[in-house]
């Protein structure tokens, strides 16, 4: 109808109750021509008479009861177009009715007339109008006695029927306000009354349910059931019980569901769905009253429904399989035999979906998962592990469950997919030591697909990980019984060699004794059987068999359980290992640093004894097990486990030193992690000890702490000795480095006298080991750099900077901790002495190699994140001093140090653009150097702008445009060294991110023709790529910029000039070398003349006429490619061009003779 479409549609917060509604309306819809607002202005207009008349006030609700009672006496004759202007004005009014303000009988009485018209014959009253009338009887519920059934009776069952209405909105309007309701009553007497007026609902539309849920709907076809009304209110009427049931009765709860079960099939029908939904909203709501018989009943209907995955549609499968698990929560805790059936039957039905599609197996094994840890806990079961298991009633689902995957696994043909397996991974680590009893089987078909995948080299990384959960759960030992690593006699064969992999990477708080006794005979006996093996061709394989089981250390060093116990033995034969076995050297040291830093940790832990795996977070970092809790580890038992890793640290140091100095570097420095970890814990005195040793067996000193002195070398000193001096000095110092962790102040006193030696007296090389050592110094004990502070600075300016590009990087390494040190006291002296570290990196940001100019930024950058870390913000603290240093060299004499302050400047900036926001004095310092005459200076200046305006956000750079405009623009004007492409570039910039109006305010008067064109400029390249360019057209034809956007013709003194500033493009090239060389030498002799020709005045004469662009000269090559007249025109203007060229370099040849 089409007075349903034009039902004035209005907004109830669009009126107030402070005002006369009627003239609220006549303001709003007075002037409309529309017929709906016509008639709502001329009903409100008569009710206000009816007011006037009466001398009411014209207040909400007066018009409600002047409303109500024009309706109640003419309700009869009323027409269609009166009805729905009345029914419009009373939804508009009755929301700005204050609450209390109808009385309960009154609001009754209303809703009485209300229903009257709800009930005229459908061609009598429009969608809108219905809808109209069911939102007021929802507004008017609010007014009613909600503790008295009488009261709400009425409105209840006319909602009720409205819910179910086949025109959508009048039914959803009537759905809203019924669960509104519902969620409003509180007495239990109106409940249970209401609860049955549902079910009365229900039952009187079941015969029907049944009809349409015995029509089966084959899956993928059309369903023509639907087609007849009747059955579409079916529909409405699941959907109104499942908006509601949550609020019903439990008794009715119940039978709803005993309903609902009742109609549930192993086939899919046209209610399935809305059956599905009912459900889950009965047992989303319901706590403890539903019986377990009828869920028990419902998990059966529902396994029988996934069963036939085949044939029902798969949202209802995944609906089903939901429900499934809502329904396994609710005889969780109870029964246990009725627990295990439907544990059993849930699983064994989901498990069905994992050899689904993917999106389906995925969903499966979600839920599966979730059922898995939510429903199995070591505390279900017996912790006996001596106690039979086989006939307990707790152990029979799980069992069930582990066959039913069992038997998943035996049906598929290939490996399962990685959803299948993710479920068993869960279960093994639920299962946990428990798996040895029920996971045997999984465990054994999982080792049967990994023995067929590596035959034919199938992808079998989900596989591995499985078995390593299983490994996880079960510890080494037990998967060892299942599945030996064993060696065929017959063949010299190794089976079940993959299991090391696994082993390798999933090994987590087994046993060192296991390692000792078990997997080293092991190996020796596939070392020994090797050698028998080489006329079978498997020698090799078995050799790297065995190596491989010794490389399980690291695995087994993962908190193991007998560290107290059995760290002694280990000792002992890690020391043979490292004498005898070179390829062990590295495992040995990761196996050591496991052992330190774990147990470290837990120590260092605020965390309780149960759960030391926060502390652990880089443990295993390739498993995804690394956050597995290892309940034995507790602060006291890692405390006692260091105590024991620290009584036999000595000797494993002594030999570890020892290999560290015999090995070649390339295999020496995987050493250095133990040496510093097994320092770390041994008493320092020790440590000194054998460090001094090391120092006498080199012969590098003469006596304790007096070290030979190598500055002077007599010339009949064999090079071939020092070579080698240096190289012992370079080996000592790496273990110096080493050593610093836990060192004493003795020892820390002696590794720097060596560093300090090795610095003065040895070459480049040397003295980056003595930086790299001097460096982990001041990392690890941050307290001697403040403490040893000048004379370190002494030293350190004392030695030249170095050549060698990895010298300098560990000198600059020495000057990130130093200068960080400093800023951050607040002494005079040290920031003093810290501006000459600065210098030193602010001149190597200069430097004419790319490598040296990184290294510079790098160590810049880590200086200030380091500070900015510290101070919080960039606005005060170390930072803010760090900042004020390198503007420091603004003041210099020398322009290659002030461009070298701004490159620092631009380096920090591309890195935190807010710093110029937090120090708004960076940018108008650094733009007053463009006063300067350097040209190395303003092309700093320029690439700082426009990192700034590159990083910077629009909001903030909008405050900064005037300073920038009014510092740049002036260099406009200036060609030479590209400074007018620079300020073009930085125009751009800021008008793409701030808009051309904003550029155009800040521009001063001067420079507006120069802004225009690069607008001009930038709308042309925009429109030859197609692109519309809005932001450049709408302020281009603002009247600021008010002209012809076509370029007029040049004159032939605007040609000449063109020629003129060609002509010196060689002439700039030449020099250009002169000028990198002068940058890189730091002279200051590259300044701009005032000279005419190549100074300011000559680049003034040479801009282009109003800031027009000149254009390219065409190649003569093109013209080789033209024919007839074209051609020939192209030449004639070649020609003249030609001439103006030559007339140009004459005219300039003149000047120079008369300026001789």
């Amino acid at each position: 109808m089409e007075e349903e479409e034009q039902q004035v549609k209005v907004s109830e917060s669009n009126f107030t109750d402070d005002s006369d509604l009627c003239q609220q309306l006549m303001d709003r819809y007075g002037k409309s021509s529309a017929p709906q607002h016509r008639h709502l202005c001329a009903s409100a207009a008569a009710i206000r008479s009816i007011l006037q008349d009466e001398k009411l006030g014209l207040t909400p609700q007066s018009y409600f009861a002047a409303t109500i009672s024009s309706i109640d006496n003419a309700s009869e004759t009323l027409e269609s177009n009166a009805i729905a202007a009345l029914s419009s004005f009373l939804s508009i009014l009755l929301p700005l009715v204050p609450s209390n303000s109808i009385p309960p009988p009154k609001a009754v009485e209303a809703i009485s007339v209300l229903v009257k018209l709800l009930k005229r014959p459908s061609n009598a009253v429009s969608a809108s109008t219905l809808r109209c009338l069911v939102k007021c009887l929802g507004v008017l519920a609010g007014f009613c006695d909600l503790e008295d059934w009488n009261s709400v009776k009425l409105l209840v069952e006319t909602l009720l029927d409205f819910s179910i209405d086949k025109r959508p909105k009048v039914r959803r309007c009537a759905q809203i306000c019924l669960e509104r309701i519902f969620k409003s009553v509180q007495c239990s007497f109106v409940i249970k009354d209401a609860s049955n007026s549902v079910l009365s609902l229900l039952r009187i539309h079941l015969p029907l349910t049944v009809e349409l849920n015995a029509l089966r709907t084959m899956k993928g076809s059309k369903d023509e059931s639907l087609s007849k009304s009747e059955h579409l209110e079916v529909l409405h009427m699941l959907n109104v019980v499942r908006l509601i049931v949550p609020c019903l009765s439990v008794n009715v709860r119940q039978k709803v569901l005993s309903e609902m079960r009742n109609l549930l099939n192993s086939e899919f029908s046209a209610v399935t769905r809305h059956i599905f939904y009912v459900i889950e909203a009965i047992l989303e709501t319901s706590s403890l009253e539903v019986p377990l018989e009828e869920v028990e009943e419902i998990i059966v209907s529902l396994a029988s429904y996934i069963s036939l995955v085949e044939k029902n549609p798969m949202d209802t499968v995944m609906s089903a399989a939901s429900l499934l698990k809502c329904s396994l929560e609710k005889v969780r805790g109870e029964e246990f035999s009725t627990w295990s059936r439907c544990l059993s039957l849930v699983v064994k039905s989901l498990a069905g979906l994992l050899t689904s599609e993917s999106g389906t197996a995925s969903q499966a094994s979600n839920l599966l998962k979730e059922i898995i840890n939510c429903h199995i806990h070591g505390r279900n079961f017996s912790t006996d592990e001596n106690h039979s298991l086989d006939g307990d009633m707790d152990t029979s689902a799980l069992k069930s469950a582990c066959i039913v995957f069992e038997k998943l696994l035996v049906s598929v043909k290939e490996i399962p997919n990685q959803h299948t397996l993710a479920v068993v991974s869960v279960l093994f680590l639920k299962l946990d030591k428990r798996s040895h009893h029920f996971g045997m089987g999984l465990v054994l078909k999982l080792a049967d697909l990994m023995t067929l995948a590596s035959k034919d080299k199938s992808d079998t990384k989900h596989v591995e990980e499985c078995i390593g959960y299983a490994v996880t759960a079960l510890g080494p030992e037990k998967i060892l019984e299942l599945l030996p690593i064993s060696l065929n006699a017959d063949d010299l064969t190794c089976s079940n060699i993959w299991l090391i992999n696994v082993l390798k990477k999933y090994i987590i708080g087994s046993s060192l004794g296991f390692y000792i006794e078990n997997i080293v005979p092991l190996a020796k006996s596939l070392k020994r059987a090797s050698r028998k093996a080489k006329k079978f061709g498997t020698g090799e394989d078995l050799q790297t068999h065995a190596y491989s089981l010794l490389g399980l250390l690291p695995a087994f060093c993962r908190y193991p359980i007998d560290t107290q116990k059995k760290f002694g033995s280990l000792a002992k034969l890690l020391i043979k290992f490292l004498k005898k076995i070179s390829f062990m050297h590295e495992d040995i040291s990761v196996a050591l640093q496991e052992l330190v830093h774990q147990n470290k940790d837990i120590i260092r832990s605020d965390q309780d004894s149960d759960h030391p795996e926060h502390s652990r977070n880089n443990v295993v970092e390739e498993s995804p097990l690394k956050f597995r809790s290892v309940s034995s580890y507790t602060k006291k038992v890692a405390t006692r486990n260091i105590k024991t890793l620290a009584s036999c640290s000595e000797e494993l140091l002594e030999c570890l030193i020892d290999v560290f100095f015999d090995s070649p570097p390339e295999k020496s420095s995987c050493l250095k992690g133990a040496i510093g970890c097994l320092a770390s814990i041994t008493d320092s005195s020790v440590t000194r000890k054998i460090f001094v040793s090391s120092l006498e067996r080199f012969e590098l000193v003469n006596g304790v702490a007096q070290f030979e002195n190598l500055s002077h070398i007599p010339s009949s000193f064999d090079i071939s000795t020092t070579m080698e001096k240096d190289a012992h000095r370079c080996l000592v110092m790496e273990l110096a480095s080493s050593l610093v962790e836990g060192a004493n102040e003795d020892l820390i006193d002696l590794i720097y006298k060596f560093i300090k030696h090795t610095l003065q007296a040895g070459d480049e090389v040397v003295q980056h080991e003595a930086y790299c050592g001097l460096s982990s110094l001041l990392e690890g004990h941050s307290d001697f750099c403040s403490v040893q502070f000048a004379e370190l600075m002494d030293m350190l300016l004392g030695l030249k900077s170095p050549v060698n590009v990895t010298t300098l990087k560990s000198r600059f390494a020495v000057f990130q901790n130093i200068l960080v040190c400093a800023l951050k006291t607040t002494l005079e002296e040290d920031n003093t002495k810290a501006f000459l570290i600065l210098n030193e990196i602010i001149l190597k940001l200069k430097d004419s190699k790319d490598e040296v100019r990184k290294i510079a930024y790098d160590v810049l950058l880590r200086i200030s994140s380091s500070l900015r870390n510290s101070s919080g913000t960039c606005s005060d603290g170390p930072h803010r001093e760090l900042i004020s240093m390198i503007m420091g060299y603004f003041s210099g004499s020398s322009p290659h140090i002030k461009s070298g302050a701004v490159s620092a400047l631009s380096v920090l900036v591309y890195k935190d653009a807010d710093m110029c926001v937090f120090l708004p004095d960076i940018l108008p310092s650094v733009l007053a150097l463009l006063q300067s005459k350097s040209v190395e200076v303003i092309k700093a200046v320029l690439g700082f702008v426009k990192v700034l305006v590159s990083c910077m956000q629009a909001k903030d750079l909008q405050n900064l445009l005037p300073d920038i405009a009014s510092g740049i623009l002036p260099w406009s004007s200036n060609s030479r060294h590209h400074f007018r492409t620079k300020i073009i570039i930085i125009l751009e910039i800021m008008i793409r991110k701030c808009g051309s109006s904003a550029v155009r305010v800040v521009t001063p008067e001067k420079y507006r023709e120069f802004v225009k064109s690069v607008l001009e400029n930038r709308h042309a390249r925009t429109h030859s790529k197609g692109a519309s360019g809005t932001d450049t057209e709408q302020n281009i034809t603002d009247p600021y910029w008010r002209g012809s956007l076509s370029r007029p013709k040049r004159t032939g003194k605007e040609l000449h000039t063109s020629v003129e500033e060609k002509s010196s493009m060689k002439s700039r090239k030449r020099g250009k070398k002169m000028n990198k060389h002068a940058e890189a030498t730091g002279s200051n002799e590259n300044v701009l003349s005032t000279g005419s020709g190549n100074g300011m005045t000559g680049f003034s004469k040479a801009s282009h006429s109003k800031g027009r662009s000149t254009k390219t000269w065409p190649n003569h090559n093109v013209m080789e490619h033209k024919s007839g007249g074209k051609r020939k025109m192209e030449q004639r203007k070649f020609g003249k061009n030609i001439e103006a060229v030559r007339r140009h370099k004459k005219i300039k040849r003149e000047k120079q003779k008369s300026k001789l």
